[in-house]
């Protein structure tokens, strides 16, 4: 399924344009695909692999309390320390009225994982896909904002949300606290609109809406996609590792007791070389990998064809790459050659003694045929790798 039919009925265009990362939107069942996702039949028939449902990826909320964990894990045969849940006991706890949460569906769902993939390409962010079931009238939990894009999927029965006119303005951390709850109770507002989802409907709730809901009538199965594109924090992660190789970073800081117009002096020249490291080509080509490096397709497994593997080995010719801010270049005996996006992954070739380019491929998944080809072609040319065939 990619993005359009996931998105059905409304343009692509317009809901980037009008709705993504600004306001909720109700889309009713569309082209008829999204209600197929998943199903009540196949999360019983997913309960039987016992060891993805841990403590972290199956929750059980009983009058929008949590269970504790011990009154439906059980320790795995042989080790007293992994503990799966029994199936048994959550359908016994579901019977009671508790509502089921079943996290990363992706794991263990192919057609739910290409979902999560290709939401993780479009919007260059993590995703993960929870699955929620409950019975008329259960309320797993009370008003919340989630930290990450919503894309809530009904599948079976009808369930009815509010979400309220308040937003959290771009939250990163969940409120905490023995008052959270009274916190955003009076923060939330009134009722910004209530949607009666059935089977086939998609809600987008944007980051930081507060919001609540409850099964309609009967049961009621939705799987929640929830996308979390890098924010502007992860620039310090990387300003970190980037401003590392800069020799100005590894000084020593003035003693600002002692002297300090020599420390606002350093401090000063430092901050023009952050400004000039953000602005720069090599900032933006990393950080658009590591955007990349989150989104992971589903891999088609084939062990039935023992594929032939292309293999390179290195000589002992001197490279090394240069970060500078223009751009990453690879240096060797013949000269320079920019590297742009695959400058990272040349860093790591550069470690090997050998690897294969199926190796290669595995390890920087997001780079594309032609960027690989680009590579390869830069370490044999320069004579820094040579193909062979090994001995086996």
């Amino acid at each position: 399924m990619d993005f359009p039919e996931f998105i059905a009925p409304m343009p692509v265009g317009e809901f980037m344009a009008g709705y993504f990362g600004q306001r909720p939107v109700h889309l009713h069942g569309g082209a008829g695909e999204r209600d197929g996702l998943f199903s009540l039949s196949r999360l019983e028939a997913l309960m039987s692999a016992r060891r993805h449902w841990t403590e972290d990826n199956l929750k059980l909320i009983l009058n929008s309390r949590p269970i504790f964990a011990e009154h439906f894990l059980e320790s795995a045969a042989g080790n007293a320390a992994a503990r799966f849940a029994d199936p048994a006991k959550v359908q016994l706890f579901v019977r009671m009225g508790a509502s089921l949460v079943a996290d990363h569906i992706e794991d263990v769902d192919p057609l739910v994982r290409g979902v999560t993939a290709m939401l993780s390409e479009r919007f260059a962010g993590t995703a993960g896909a929870n699955a929620y079931f409950s019975f008329k009238d259960v309320q797993a939990f009370n008003s919340h904002c989630d930290l990450h894009e919503v894309f809530a999927v009904q599948l079976e029965g009808k369930k009815v949300w509010r979400i309220y006119e308040n937003r959290a303005d771009s939250p990163v951390e969940t409120i905490q606290g023995p008052n959270a709850q009274s916190i955003i109770d009076q923060a939330k507002g009134r009722v910004l609109m209530t949607v009666r989802m059935q089977p086939g409907d998609l809600l987008y709730i944007p980051r930081g809406y507060f919001h609540d809901a409850l099964a309609d009538e009967g049961r009621s199965l939705h799987l929640t996609f929830g996308v979390a594109p890098l924010d502007g924090r992860y620039v310090f992660d990387l300003l970190k590792q980037l401003a590392t190789r800069n020799a100005k970073f590894r000084a020593y800081l003035p003693n600002g007791r002692a002297d300090p117009d020599a420390l606002r002096k350093h401090l000063a020249g430092l901050a023009d070389e952050v400004g000039a490291l953000l602005r720069s080509p090599v900032f933006e080509s990393t950080l658009a990998g590591r955007q990349g490096a989150l989104a992971r397709a589903p891999y088609a497994v084939n062990l039935a064809d023992q594929e032939k593997l292309d293999h390179f080995a290195r000589t002992d010719q001197p490279a090394e790459i240069a970060w500078r801010l223009d751009g990453a270049v690879l240096r060797h005996g013949a000269g320079e050659d920019p590297l742009g996006s695959i400058a990272e992954a040349m860093e790591w070739a550069l470690e090997q003694g050998a690897f294969s380019e199926q190796q290669l491929r595995a390890r920087f998944h997001w780079l594309d045929g032609a960027e690989v080809d680009r590579l390869t072609e830069l370490l044999t040319g320069a004579r820094l790798f040579v193909r062979y065939e090994p001995q086996l």
